[in-house]
């Protein structure tokens, strides 16, 4: 198949990672895929560092009617020309574009819109034709997403299939803990490591975290907190003035970004994911699974449906210090079901997550349209 991808974000979120990860992975698999969007977009440049074909001269993130006009009229052009067999767009301005440029082609072309943005789609009229007249699937990365199509659209369940993201599991594998970071970090030699990975975002709920090892620390007072992200909303320097008053800063290392995440995560005993909203996609889940992490996470989104609750690691309500605690302590009194769920976590990803698995089930959405 020739496919188009279609991602327009200033950033390179999850949604992008989303969007660039399956064109790696259905490239793969032997398709020719082009990634398109707005010029010199973090996307863009990402995927053309992957070796992927891009198209950087339609600018979706501009919504005027004119720009409309303009990039319906370019990706026309794009489209007949590079003989696209499939559109799958992964933002709603590239949707919107997308499905009037498939009433100007010379033969029909399958439309699909991928959902991973944690904002509900908007129930008028116009959103339930548009999507239900003018899309031929939508693909949602939860469950929590799907039901609000379904729900709030009254779109036939049946046109909407839920794939959740996948995760490179050779990149991502299991690993001696790091020893120059541990040393770098002053992790005392038998010290249980608690880790979180992430931007410092009130969504990621790192105040949850910090405030559940005072409850932790009473009982496992050797334990290290591992706090690695870089500063978006939240600054590192907050986060510390809080575990300075709740005098436990000695506790915790605070990392920043990291240009290799699996050093860290290597070191982590329990990976936490502790965010209140977002995770729509829980990349970052995958990541320590795929490293045969057990991990506690919360009952948000896409979380529950990576992170099985008993089977690979424990599930918490989100905004819940004391109980984000109780599952961490019971871990880590537990080795032997700290390596069960490790183990089922690694074995998970390698059954349901991998990219190959990722991409054949959009693959199996393609060609169910092209048939």
């Amino acid at each position: 198949m020739n496919i188009l991808q279609l991602i327009n974000v200033r950033w390179y979120n999850a949604c992008a990672h989303y969007a660039v990860s399956l064109s790696c992975a259905l490239k793969k698999r032997g398709h020719r895929v082009m990634v398109a969007g707005d010029p010199h977009s973090p996307p863009i440049l990402k995927a053309k560092e992957l070796g992927i074909s891009t198209y950087g001269d339609l600018f979706l993130s501009h919504t005027s009617p004119w720009m409309i006009a303009y990039n319906v009229k370019r990706m026309v052009d794009l489209v007949e020309k590079e003989g696209i067999d499939i559109i799958n767009a992964h933002r709603g301005e590239s949707h919107l574009v997308a499905a009037l440029a498939t009433k100007f082609l010379k033969r029909k072309i399958p439309l699909i819109r991928t959902r991973g943005d944690v904002r509900t789609p908007k129930a008028n009229l116009f959103n339930r034709y548009f999507n239900d007249k003018l899309t031929h699937k939508i693909i949602t990365t939860c469950g929590v997403l799907k039901r609000s199509y379904v729900k709030n659209l009254t779109i036939p369940e049946e046109k909407v299939v839920n794939i959740g993201g996948g995760v490179d599991h050779d990149f991502y594998s299991p690993r001696e803990g790091d020893r120059i970071w541990r040393e770098k970090l002053s992790i005392p030699k038998g010290s249980l490591v608690v880790g979180i990975l992430g931007r410092l975002s009130p969504v990621k709920g790192h105040k949850y975290f910090i405030q559940s090892a005072e409850y932790v620390l009473k009982q496992m007072p050797h334990t290290i907190f591992i706090i690695c992200g870089e500063d978006a909303q939240v600054r590192a320097d907050d986060l510390k003035e809080t575990a300075q008053r709740m005098n436990i800063k000695e506790k915790f290392r605070f990392v920043g970004k990291v240009r290799d995440p699996r050093e860290i995560i290597s070191l982590f005993d329990i990976g936490v994911v502790s965010s209140v909203g977002s995770e729509t996609i829980c990349r970052v889940a995958l990541e320590y699974m795929s490293m045969g992490k057990p991990t506690v996470g919360t009952s948000v989104n896409a979380i529950p449906e990576v992170v099985r609750h008993g089977v690979n690691g424990l599930v918490v309500e989100p905004e819940n210090a004391e109980k984000l605690a109780f599952a961490l302590i019971e871990l880590l009194q537990d080795e032997p079901k700290r390596k069960r769920f490790g183990e089922k976590s690694r074995s998970m990803v390698l059954e349901k997550f991998t990219l190959n698995v990722f991409a054949q089930k959009t693959e199996e959405v393609y060609f169910s349209l092209l048939n």
